[in-house]
């Protein structure tokens, strides 16, 4: 897309018509994307914390604090007291950058990213499938001669418009489009077929053939076929690994197990994932670092507001009480209001360098406003701590950091050539070959719903549109993308046969606990499923108890609850 400019202000968005992705449509997101250009809310100065308040320093005081900050924590108690959060709102050259500085300057391996709780679980299932960078795993242009389409979630087409446009073409030329979602009362009329199963259950119910067409799992056998997925709605590792390992069984003729479209709502998810933000080597996930029982001390955060995407009050009380918490931000968000000292760093408008898309098409920035305030890029700030601490990394620029990139990851060997990257199209990462599936066993169907009983669906919301700093930023996209209420979704007729009104409040009962909540009538769910997003994590915790350990993504999270309701 092209930014609009008047003077040096952004006034509006245009698309690229020679892109072929978009081929010059926007989403209403999109077209209103240059609103956060123009936030009052930017983090425009360093910032330390004196006392209870943060105040604006410059930035060779910021750099000392901080520096004396993280050589006392690395004095006292090692490398291994000490964790870094990257983001999939940075560049891939300032994630690998922000690899280097932590593994090489602070001899440090506990490095992850918030996605770690929105979407590790799909990354890892990934990455155990193909042990390494993803590469591409499939074109969205490809999707329209794909012969059948299983689609997780209806928000995979609503929420991402290219691809939706592509799966709606797929159809028209004789496609089978399957939707798999449990909280859905209705499919769209182009779906052929609609499955009401959660994604854990989804390979077991087909491989039993139960409830399900006879003519479905072969359908989704077929060469070509694709699954289409937003990664933070898949729960577990081993669910998406056991629906892999259907799809790709019984061939005759070896091919390539189905095509892969992991969706996100943060612009380059599959890059950070790509250069190197997740652990090794026994580092810590970032669900390790904020456990109490561990020794961190330090947290050092690029590009996030981490505070927004952490599950339970426990992890954030954690964050809050940290020794040392540096932030380096575009906004004033929630993470660096808490935060010992935080530095500006520039808009993805206003920098260079490249993101990964989510079929592995790799695009570069051009940056099209001058940097506000004090803000300086991140290469800056990591160069200069590197420095302060008496170490030393290569300053390399964005173009000579593509050129190690291309040498280290074997799937980004051609994003060196600039006069590719120049080009509307950019580069698609070499396709990967040789996937070798784990065994994973089917999880466990779960039986019919107990009678009185009430499903309650807790999807992951940590990285909603309503809770997407784009979003918050955007005057009109939160008018669009109004934050969640408090309140329990619910088909409008057990609210009817409950003879309670929408608002009012409602007891909700499970083994565990037991929490009042206000009532909000979905038209869109089916009869006793009931819907509670995931970031109201006190009430979440009071009614799931203690959360489920996802042990291949190395991740806790919480299980769909049976409940029961009670008039208040």
């Amino acid at each position: 897309m092209f930014v609009r400019l008047n003077g040096e202000e952004a006034v509006g968005i245009l698309p690229n018509t020679r892109h072929p992705v978009n081929e010059g449509r926007l989403c209403k997101r999109g077209w209103n994307r240059y609103q956060n250009l123009r936030s009052e809310n930017r983090l425009s100065h360093p910032l330390v914390r004196k006392g209870s308040k943060l105040e604006e320093v410059g930035w060779d005081e910021a750099l000392q604090i901080s520096k004396e900050k993280i050589s006392y924590i690395l004095s006292r108690y090692g490398p291994q007291a000490i964790g870094v959060v990257g983001s999939p709102w940075l560049t891939n050259e300032d994630n690998y950058r922000v690899s280097l500085f932590c593994r090489q300057v602070l001899k440090s391996n506990n490095l992850d990213g918030s996605y770690r709780f929105s979407g590790a679980a799909a990354l890892t299932a990934l990455n155990e499938t193909w042990s390494g960078a993803l590469g591409s795993l499939a074109s969205i242009q490809s999707l329209r001669e794909s012969p059948a389409i299983l689609v997780l979630g209806r928000e995979s087409l609503r929420d991402f418009s290219p691809v939706g446009a592509r799966m709606i073409q797929a159809y028209q030329q004789g496609s089978k489009l399957i939707l798999a979602d449990p909280v859905c009362l209705r499919a769209e009329h182009f779906y052929n077929t609609f499955l009401p199963f959660p994604e854990e259950q989804l390979a077991q119910i087909l491989k039993e053939k139960k409830d399900v067409a006879e003519q479905i799992p072969r359908l989704l056998a077929q060469p070509g076929s694709a699954i289409v997925f937003i990664a933070d709605q898949i729960k577990t590792a081993s669910s998406l690994l056991s629906l892999l390992s259907f799809m790709s069984q019984d061939q005759a003729d070896p091919h390539p197990i189905p095509m892969m479209i992991p969706l996100s709502r943060s612009p380059n998810f599959r890059g950070a994932w790509d250069m190197g933000i997740r652990p090794n080597n026994g580092g810590l996930t970032l669900l390790e670092m904020l456990d109490l029982s561990n020794v961190i001390k330090g947290l050092l955060v690029f590009g996030d507001d981490l505070l927004t995407h952490l599950p339970s009050f426990s992890l954030m009380e954690k964050l809050k009480k940290l020794d040392f918490l540096l932030v380096a931000d575009r906004f004033l968000t929630d993470t660096v209001q808490i935060a010992h000292g935080a530095f500006p760093i520039p808009l993805l408008a206003e920098s260079t360098g490249t993101l990964t898309n989510c079929e592995g098409r790799v695009q570069k920035l051009r940056p099209v406003l001058n940097t506000g305030g004090e803000s300086r890029p991140l290469s800056y700030l990591l160069s200069s701590l590197t420095r302060k601490l008496g170490s030393s990394l290569p300053a390399h620029s964005d173009k000579e950091m593509r050129k190690e990139i291309s040498l280290v990851i074997p799937q980004y060997q051609n994003i060196h050539s600039e006069s590719e990257l120049d080009s509307p199209q950019g580069i698609v990462l070499s396709t990967l070959k040789h996937p070798v599936i784990p065994s994973i066993p089917f999880e466990t169907r779960e039986g019919p719903q107990a009678p009185g009983k009430y499903h309650l669906f807790i999807p992951n919301t940590l990285y909603a549109w309503s809770r997407n700093q784009m979003i918050l930023e955007s005057p009109l996209l939160r008018i669009e993308y109004p934050e969640d209420r408090m309140a329990l979704r619910m088909n409008r007729q057990d609210v009817r046969e409950l003879r309670i009104r929408p608002g009012e409040k409602i007891k909700v009962c499970s083994d565990h606990g037991e929490a009042q909540l206000a009532v909000e009538i979905d038209e869109s769910l089916p009869s006793r499923t009931l819907v509670l997003p995931m970031h109201f994590s006190t009430v979440i915790e009071n009614l799931a108890g203690k959360r489920k350990f996802d042990h291949i993504a190395n991740y806790s999270y919480c299980p769909d609850l049976e409940v029961t309701l009670k008039k208040v």
